[in-house]
């Protein structure tokens, strides 16, 4: 049911994506396009106007005809064709005539075919000759006053030939279509792979959320069942004295005080992923500090047969949160003393490494292999899970360990103990407050 959640919620990544980047090239091909062709244009429309202006300014016409070469409508120069209509202009009586059919030549049958429309004078068009020519054409009317008399008080149709612009216009759409196709075909690749990129933490992520979920009811449905279970039984003798049931009365206690620190850790958990936990970094003398972390252990180890030891420490001071710190050293003591056989010593030492310092805590347990080291930290895995259930741990300790040198912009790390045991080896910096930018508290 998942996978096609997550393959749905793929697909519609992919499709946002593919449309984003399609409307992209579309929209960016129209713009040229439309740009392309007013730059093409705008010269001709500008060569228009001011053959006007000429023309109601009384410049005369060219009364010669066109030199007529080989081609009908065409002329020769240097031996090549050139192309019969570039610039021509039109004379129209009032009753739409076309009256200087003798300088037109051999264009005229061509030609003849325009008719006049008055309502198109002063405006800008483009029309097509004999399924071939172009022509983008100005209408003109001109005054009767106008000097020259051949074309006063008539209207003149101003025709610039746009053959050029338009094959140029034509490859350019074909170019720019070519384009638009290329670019289609990879937004789909790019569609998919951004898809892709997109899903991959948020799979992740929801990957991590299901597997925390499913342990968390795991190991929360344990100590519940057992405690039904006790409580059923202890309901089924009322008539028994407390001390008749003492040991099922214990079980029961036990099993909620390991319910009450799994709901606290996964509490610390819920926090460090939402980010709503608020720190207190303050300049600390660390040797005191820890002096007055490890000495309660000392009596808890004793009680166990072990022996913890704090190696002396050379006084120093570092910018760090006391209570997280005292967090973080409770669980890897705690850690130490559950896979710790009796008789063996626990040792915790701490020292400056350059703009560092070093917290060790060693001890002379069953040592992590190889393959355990690379998820130690990880949520809900133990190493050994018999044996953790055994001494109460629920695999959350070492994970809420790394939270918490993170937060400080630390490393934890676990190394073999010789000749037998672990190493975890919490390296800080003297001052994290310098990655903060200063501020002393973070939310």
């Amino acid at each position: 049911m998942s996978n096609k959640v997550n393959q749905a919620q793929q697909w519609r990544l992919f499709i946002s994506n593919f449309i984003g980047f399609t409307v992209i090239f579309v929209s960016l091909g129209v713009i040229v396009f439309v740009l392309f062709r007013n730059a093409m244009l705008t010269s001709t429309d500008q060569a228009l106007r001011v053959e006007r202006s000429s023309r109601l300014n009384g410049a005369p016409l060219a009364k010669k005809p066109v030199n007529q070469g080989k081609q009908p409508g065409g002329r020769v120069q240097n031996g090549r064709a050139i192309h019969p209509f570039m610039t021509t202009t039109l004379i129209f009586n009032r009753a739409g005539k076309i009256t200087n059919h003798a300088q037109l030549g051999s264009r005229y049958d061509t030609l003849k075919g325009i008719t006049l429309d008055t309502s198109q004078v002063g405006q800008l068009h483009t029309i097509q000759i004999g399924g071939k020519y172009n022509f983008r054409t100005l209408l003109v009317k001109v005054p009767q006053k106008n000097p020259d008399k051949m074309v006063a008080g008539k209207y003149l149709l101003i025709m610039e030939n746009i053959d050029p612009q338009k094959a140029a216009m034509s490859n350019f759409t074909r170019v720019l279509l070519i384009t638009m196709g290329i670019f289609w075909l990879l937004s789909i690749l790019m569609s998919i792979w951004m898809s892709r990129l997109t899903m991959r933490p948020i799979l992740k992520s929801w990957g991590r959320q299901t597997e925390f979920v499913g342990n968390a009811a795991h190991e929360l449905r344990t100590p519940l069942t057992i405690i039904q279970n006790k409580l059923e039984l202890l309901l089924t003798k009322p008539n028994d004295k407390i001390i008749d049931q003492a040991e099922n009365i214990a079980i029961a206690n036990s099993e909620s005080q390991r319910l009450q620190k799994l709901t606290q850790d996964l509490l610390a958990l819920a926090r460090s992923d939402s980010n709503t936990l608020q720190t207190n970094f303050e300049s600390t003398h660390v040797a005191a500090f820890l002096q007055r972390t490890v000495e309660p252990y000392t009596e808890i180890a004793a009680s166990q047969g072990k022996r913890l030891e704090l190696a002396p420490v050379t006084e120093f001071r570092a910018t760090l949160d006391q209570n997280l710190i005292h967090q973080l050293m409770n669980i890897l003591i705690d850690n130490a003393l559950k896979y710790s056989p009796q008789g063996s010593t626990i040792t915790l030492s701490a020292k400056v490494v350059g703009r560092k310092w070093q917290l060790i805590v060693a001890d002379q347990g069953i040592g992590v292999n190889d393959a355990d080291r690379k998820r130690i930290f990880d949520r809900f895995y133990r190493v050994d899970s018999s044996r953790s259930r055994q001494t109460g741990g629920n695999g959350l300790g070492l994970s809420i360990a790394h939270w918490i040198v993170n937060l400080h912009h630390g490393t934890i790390t676990v190394k073999a103990n010789q000749p037998q045991g672990s190493q975890f080896v919490t390296t800080l910096p003297l001052n994290p407050l310098t990655g903060l930018g200063g501020r002393h508290e973070k939310k």
